[in-house]
């Protein structure tokens, strides 16, 4: 993180140094220009000094002529120097100036850089604290979370004859919350190590890893008509267990929410991109979202959809952008109501984040 400063800091100096040179070059210039009409006026002012000496002086002797020019010249060359130094004297006064500036500025750009860098450590320990908190209080949440959802399940097997329809129920409802809660938990502690685990960064292909993406969630698609529409990948630079749970959550949210269309429709491919990226896409047929609540999508516990619609705890996605960011890439996506999605993700070919 020093370094990263220090390379900002020198960045920035040398484009401080690279915006003087123009002005540099500029005041030579400008110094050039008088320079050159000073010897001009010279030049002719000797030249009407010799025709009207031969016209108006036709007598005067050599020795004569020879202290006239001595002296002609040296009034022109005084009065050429005074202007050359006055102008000089305000070029040296600009160059201080700027001097100064340069100086004034180099001190602001340290003062920020350092300023940043405190920020930036800041912020680090703050997310990792924040990693830290919410790892620990979901690892502690699973033991009574456990203790109730065993205790209820005794109950149930063990006096459910004996407890009328509306206590079943009562029991039925703490059940399945515990459980809710369980796959909460989950799926936090999952979001929590995403941040916590070093990446082991290798080449791989794309295409394989889908493949094995899509094999996985067989049993999700069991009964149901899903076309696959799957073009060529490439091969990228990252952690590959990494991404390979980012493209679960990314093809397992297709499925998901084409389920109520007879014919689902899934396609993955890549999309036009810088050369320094490849992006790809994950569109489905699906029920879509309202592009006004996009920027909720990729949120931790941000749902567009109740749970009696579609089931899932709201983290999925927010652990897709987390992986993504952590490559140095970047995730956004597309949709219309009842018209389908497109979840876009940018993978750089050389890894810029960690």
């Amino acid at each position: 993180m020093q370094d990263e400063a220090e390379i900002e800091d020198n960045s920035l100096s040398g484009l401080a140094t690279s915006v003087s040179e123009p002005r540099r070059s500029s005041q030579n210039t400008r110094l050039a220009v008088p320079l050159l009409i000073a010897a001009i006026i010279m030049l002719f002012g000797m030249s009407i000094f010799q025709v009207v000496k031969h016209l108006l002086l036709p007598n005067v002797s050599l020795a004569e002529s020879n202290i006239i020019t001595v002296l002609f010249s040296s009034v022109v060359a005084t009065i050429a120097a005074y202007f050359i130094l006055r102008n000089r004297q305000a070029l040296l006064e600009q160059t201080l100036k700027e001097i100064a500036e340069r100086k004034r500025a180099e001190a602001e750009i340290k003062a920020l850089n350092k300023d940043m860098e405190y920020h930036i450590v800041q912020l680090e320990s703050a997310n990792k604290e924040l990693e830290s908190f919410s790892y620990s209080v979901s690892h502690d949440l699973r033991a009574p979370l456990r203790h109730i959802s065993g205790y209820v399940e005794l109950l149930l097997k063990n006096v459910s004859s004996a407890l009328d329809e509306k206590s079943l129920r009562y029991l039925t409802t703490i059940s399945q919350s515990a459980n809710r809660m369980g796959l909460l938990i989950d799926d936090l502690l999952t979001f929590s190590r995403i941040g916590r685990i070093e990446m082991q960064k290798t080449k791989f292909s794309l295409d394989r890893l889908v493949e094995e993406v899509v094999d996985d969630l067989e049993d999700e698609t069991k009964g149901r008509e899903i076309i696959w529409e799957r073009g060529p990948l490439p091969d990228v630079y990252g952690d590959r267990s990494l991404m390979k749970l980012a493209f679960l959550n990314l093809v397992a949210n297709a499925i998901k929410f084409t389920t109520p269309r007879k014919q689902a429709r899934i396609e993955i491919g890549t999309a036009s991109s810088a050369d320094d990226e490849t992006v790809v896409f994950i569109r489905d047929n699906g029920v879509g979202f309202n592009m006004k609540y996009a920027d909720k999508l990729f949120g931790v516990f941000q749902r567009l959809h109740s749970p009696d619609q579609f089931e899932g705890t709201g983290i999925g996605l927010a652990n897709v952008q987390r992986v993504i960011h952590r490559h140095g890439g970047k995730t956004w996506a597309e949709g219309e109501v009842d018209g389908g999605a497109t979840f876009y993700i940018s993978i750089p070919k050389s890894i810029k984040g960690e």
